[in-house]
């Protein structure tokens, strides 16, 4: 008998420690720098917000780019291990600097190097323009990478 009533005094021991006021140590707080990052992250990582706003006809082009191009020339054109750097080719010390030398690209392609005409790919010509203004922006700096956001009209 009294070993239950020691089994019993135990339980009731343990469960009087369980309900116990919490202890007055302090808590660990996340640090500033760790608190400051998550809450720059963005809500979303798969959908960032635009870094640029750009007109009807330069959305268009970057539409196309997506569509037809990136799958050589990456996401961004920076290029990929097949397809070249566009950022770089249409920079003001790239190959393809001026809009006459694009569109002499576009319309013939690049046999030799496995690049088949913008007709080809399927690409309108009625693209063409918002999509050398697309990539010459990105070659020249003042447009950054990723979808942009299309101006109000």
């Amino acid at each position: 008998m009294q070993v239950r009533s020691l089994a019993g005094f135990a339980t009731y021991l343990c469960a009087l420690a369980a309900c116990a006021a919490p202890s007055s140590a302090p808590q660990p707080t996340p640090s500033t720098a760790t608190a400051a990052a998550a809450s720059a992250a963005p809500s979303d990582p798969y959908h960032p917000p635009p870094r640029d706003t750009v007109d009807a006809e330069m959305y268009n082009g970057w539409k196309q780019y997506s569509i037809h191009c990136a799958r050589c020339h990456g996401d961004d054109a920076l290029g990929s291990s097949f397809g070249p750097n566009l950022v770089k080719s249409l920079g003001p010390t790239g190959e393809i600097s001026t809009r006459e030398s694009f569109l002499d690209v576009l319309r013939t392609g690049r046999k030799k190097e496995g690049m088949p005409s913008a007709a080809k790919m399927g690409l309108d010509s009625v693209y063409f323009e918002g999509l050398y203004r697309y990539l010459a922006g990105r070659g020249s700096g003042q447009l950054k990478g990723g979808r942009p956001a299309r101006a109000e009209q």
